[in-house]
């Protein structure tokens, strides 16, 4: 199905947009051998809960930073969020990220890179939870018109991982979720154009995390659960950490 790209320039300046902040506490529910992401209210980055002898998820200044990331991550119910006083009237509709990683020898991904956002819709009946892939190119935000996955609270609520996958191809990022939620098979895919398609694969990366914004902080307190080996192998494959893949449940709440 073919997606219309919106391209808005970017308004101000924004210094590594989605930097994560230090390792604390596993947020509560987080999955056996799973890490999670805590956003507090009144912030925009989230803080990395690791269990012991787990080193993901990536984050930070990587170099060589490769051409791919990919991980397994459970949105929950606490990213139903409404916003009473946003800082801007739409910001209830702003893009919140999820993790990606910088690009083009850049380490700010607000002005080059990739990742995924996220958005909780208050004004659909029910009210959903959009996911699109999104990149920023010199600075202009791309994404596409319409949501590549959409989450209900009930699908929120079953505590179920996808797989995100982001891989750069020459002059586009390629992007993909995978997964089983209560019982619906997802298998999306999307491309965005690359602002630097000569520059190699291998220059060094910001890998950032869990994100809200947008202009407005945090309403509330969010958590998430986060499943990537720091080595970069891909979830539940050879060098992972042998925990399970995106398409079975993970412990209920």
């Amino acid at each position: 199905m073919s997606r219309t790209i919106i391209r808005k320039a970017r308004i101000a300046a924004v210094l590594v947009i989605a930097a994560t902040g230090l390792s604390g506490c596993l947020a509560p529910g987080t999955p056996p051998g799973w890490s999670s992401y805590t956003i507090e209210r009144g912030a925009h980055s989230a803080s990395v809960g690791r269990p012991a002898g787990a080193t993901g998820p990536l984050e930070g200044w990587i170099s060589p930073g490769g051409a791919s990331r990919t991980y397994d991550f459970i949105l929950t119910p606490t990213a139903e969020y409404v916003l009473t006083s946003p800082t801007q009237p739409e910001d209830q509709f702003d893009w919140n990220k999820l993790p990606g990683f910088s690009d083009c020898g850049d380490f700010d991904l607000a002005r080059n890179g990739a990742m995924f956002g996220w958005r909780w819709r208050t004004d659909t009946s029910p009210r959903v939870l959009e996911i699109v892939p999104y990149a920023n190119a010199n600075g202009v935000h791309q994404y596409p018109q319409s949501a590549l996955v959409t989450l209900s609270h009930d699908d929120l609520a079953a505590n179920q991982p996808l797989r995100y996958s982001i891989q750069i191809d020459g002059s586009v990022y390629r992007f993909a979720i995978d997964g089983t939620i209560n019982g619906r098979e997802i298998h999306e895919t999307a491309a965005l154009p690359r602002s630097c398609p000569a520059s190699p694969t291998s220059t060094g990366k910001w890998f950032a995390g869990f994100y809200f914004g947008g202009t407005s902080t945090a309403p509330s307190q969010m958590y998430a659960y986060v499943r990537e080996p720091a080595d970069g192998t891909e979830p539940g494959q050879p060098g992972g950490d042998g925990s399970f893949g995106s398409a079975i449940a993970a412990p209920a709440n």
